[in-house]
């Protein structure tokens, strides 16, 4: 009697950005990632049949116009591959084919496709104010929530800065995970009174372009001590026709309790 049983074929195992597993040929859908972004395809070395994956390939004629293999790195039990988009890079669909392979048994490769969708806009950016007075006062904080989406396969670095005195508000940057939301608070401390228009803005992306502007304005009220002092913490909305009377108000503050 012949006894006949099919070959036993390995299969590959992703683990990001999708979770996975496919037979060779077969195809799947990454997700989304915007014009400069460098995103990261990972999998399980272990090809389910006694023996591991030990090479990574992303075939170059498959590769769009622009698009660079940053690096691959093997390490048990993954093999990743980031691979950056280019700035100029239009929105559409690409079809990525991805190999791995075992040096030791070099017949046994598997080739998948992986879809991968380029997307503009896949960062939100909302501003929103905290604190309920109409009124702040001087030295005292100003909240203002910012929220942030990243809806990439990608991480995001972002840069929050506004139109206000550096000793105001300072700068900040942040790096948004992957297909994640991060809420953070601005704090602002003004250091003179009076009613000030001002603008933050978020910039992202190697060009650092502005995705989001927010407009608002904060009405300071003084303290005694403040508003003789405000000149001491710079002079960001002071004439300097007014310079001698404005040092002599900030020594008289020095005094005060």
């Amino acid at each position: 009697m012949l006894l006949l049983s099919a070959p036993a074929y390995a299969s590959v195992s992703m683990t990001y950005p999708a979770d996975a597993t496919l037979s060779d040929g077969a195809s799947v859908q990454a997700g989304f990632v915007s014009p400069g972004q460098a995103f990261n395809l990972g999998f399980s070395n272990d090809s389910g049949h006694g023996y591991k994956w030990d090479s990574i390939t992303i075939e170059q004629s498959s590769l769009p116009a622009g698009w660079k293999i940053v690096s691959i790195n093997k390490t048990d039990p993954s093999l990743v591959a980031s691979i950056k988009v280019p700035t100029n890079a239009p929105p559409n669909i690409y079809l990525l084919r991805v190999s791995l392979s075992n040096s030791s048994q070099p017949e046994s490769l598997e080739q998948i496709e992986v879809r991968v969708i380029v997307k503009r806009n896949l960062l939100d950016v909302s501003f929103a104010r905290k604190s309920t007075e109409e009124t702040q006062l001087l030295g005292g904080k100003a909240i203002y929530n910012l929220k942030l989406t990243n809806s990439s396969i990608a991480p995001f670095s972002v840069k929050i800065g506004s139109t206000l005195p550096s000793n105001w508000f300072s700068e900040k940057s942040v790096e948004i995970k992957p297909n994640t939301s991060q809420d953070l608070e601005l704090v602002i401390t003004p250091l003179s009174s009076g009613k000030f228009q001002f603008s933050f803005q978020a910039f992202a992306g190697e060009d650092n372009l502005i995705v989001k502007s927010y407009a608002s304005e904060l009405n300071v009220r003084p303290t005694l001590k403040g508003k003789f002092g405000s000149p001491l913490s710079g002079f960001p909305f002071f004439t300097f026709t007014l310079l001698p009377f404005q040092l002599a108000d900030s020594f008289l503050s020095l005094v005060l309790p």
